[in-house]
């Protein structure tokens, strides 16, 4: 049940350290219209509310609509301020940006979920609120009720109409969930389990089970990543029900190339109609490069089925944090 509106005052932004725009506190933007964006930049279904979010400044900045996008980091590799920088430059976020590397914002707002939106009216109260994807003609309508509280004969556009995946009401074909590759939250299907905070070798098992990964060849595993320990080629193995695939990884912090991935689907290289966003063809070969700590787009088919993902790499110190799987991109 959510709260009604304007019975719970917003609390101050805390612990922030501002990526892009001026600085400045929910005390400071008292009479605006204010929305809070709390998001990471390598998380798949942040960035499907993004393109929203993009559409709203679009039209309401002028309007008396002010965006604050807090960027909580899932992974290590977030709260470093230059890679949050470079992530808001190749996104092309419009907006201000901060970044909360300690959580304290998140926890402020007793935040649990990637992405989250608050709505703040002009009084500083919150009006609305949103978790995950869909709602956004709902959300567009709290937007335009707190905008015309500001300026109540103002003429506004119609909320915008939502793609039938988005509809909040759409029927939604069951996936894999994600699967993580640190042990804190990881699903191994090797027998020996994870080996952790340690190298080991991993020995692949002749049955490969569903909705886990399974590891071939000399790892680290850390809390939230594995990393490749060798010079020789390692493989993560998972059997994976869903249309797309993508990937949350890194490069080794102290080189200065990409990690190269191999990526093969069902025991084949990927085909230019199943070879993802961020992948290329290479002498006959799928190939991902993995010049910066991001999301990868590695993997579309057509439609939802069991299939067989292949991650190869002999790159030294690649770091992979998370497998995602969609319906669509």
């Amino acid at each position: 049940m959510k709260l009604k509106p304007g019975n719970l005052k917003a609390p101050e932004c805390i612990g922030l350290r501002w990526v892009q725009g001026e600085p400045r506190t929910l005390k400071d933007l008292e009479g605006q219209i204010v929305l809070l964006f709390f998001f990471d930049y390598s998380n798949e279904h942040c960035l499907r509310v993004l393109s929203y979010l993009k559409i709203w400044h679009g039209r309401y900045v002028d309007k008396g609509l002010e965006i604050l996008a807090i960027h909580t980091p899932e992974f290590d590799f977030g709260a470093d301020k230059a890679n949050v920088r470079r992530a808001v430059e190749d996104l092309g976020i419009p907006f201000s940006v901060a970044l909360d590397p300690e959580s304290k914002t998140w926890d402020t707002y007793a935040n649990r979920h990637w992405p989250a939106l608050y709505l703040i009216d002009k009084n500083g109260y919150i009006f609305d609120y949103q978790f995950g994807e869909g709602g956004y003609f709902d959300f567009e309508t709290s937007i335009q009720a707190c905008i015309k509280q500001v300026t109540p004969r103002i003429f506004l556009p119609r909320p915008i109409e939502l793609s039938i995946t988005d509809d909040t009401g759409a029927l939604v074909t069951p996936i894999t969930p994600n699967i993580y590759f640190g042990y804190r939250r990881g699903r191994i299907g090797n027998p020996e389990g994870f080996q952790e905070n340690s190298v080991a070798k991993y020995i692949l098992p002749e049955q490969i089970r569903s909705d886990v990964f399974q590891a071939e060849g000399f790892f680290l595993a850390r809390e939230d990543m594995l990393v490749h320990a060798d010079t020789e080629k390692v493989r993560l193995v998972l059997s994976f029900d869903a249309a797309e695939v993508y990937l949350i990884a890194a490069p080794d912090p102290a080189s200065t190339g990409p990690a190269k991935l191999t990526i093969l689907q069902d025991g084949n290289p990927l085909s230019q109609s199943t070879l993802g966003r961020s992948c290329t063809i290479e002498n006959g070969q799928s190939i991902c490069e993995v010049w910066f700590p991001n999301l990868y787009h590695i993997v579309k088919n057509d439609s939802c089925e069991r299939r067989l993902l292949e991650i190869q790499t002999a790159t030294p110190g690649a770091r992979f944090y998370c497998a995602t799987f969609t319906t669509e991109s």
